[in-house]
């Protein structure tokens, strides 16, 4: 599963709203100030309904967030939940 289009595209058009023209896999997305704590929370609440995981509390870092592609790979590391 390729999660960077899908990520790409929540965080152009929930996020930002249009204000960042071009996101790159490799932007730091902290440190440009487009991702913030409320962000992180947004994204994470997206990413447990998307792609059926759970993210951990103590998975909620620096080094899974900072980037479109930190965040595909922390997520290629995650197993789907079963269906209840």
């Amino acid at each position: 599963m390729n999660a960077e289009p899908i990520l790409k595209e929540y965080i152009a058009s929930e996020i930002t709203r249009g204000r960042q023209s071009q996101l790159n896999s490799t932007d730091d997305l902290l440190a440009s100030g487009i991702l913030d704590s409320l962000g992180i929370l947004q994204l994470v609440a997206f990413i447990e309904e998307r792609f059926k995981v759970r993210v951990a509390d103590e998975d909620v870092v620096y080094e899974n967030f900072y980037s479109i592609g930190a965040m595909a790979n922390y997520l290629s590391t995650l197993q789907p939940q079963a269906a209840g």
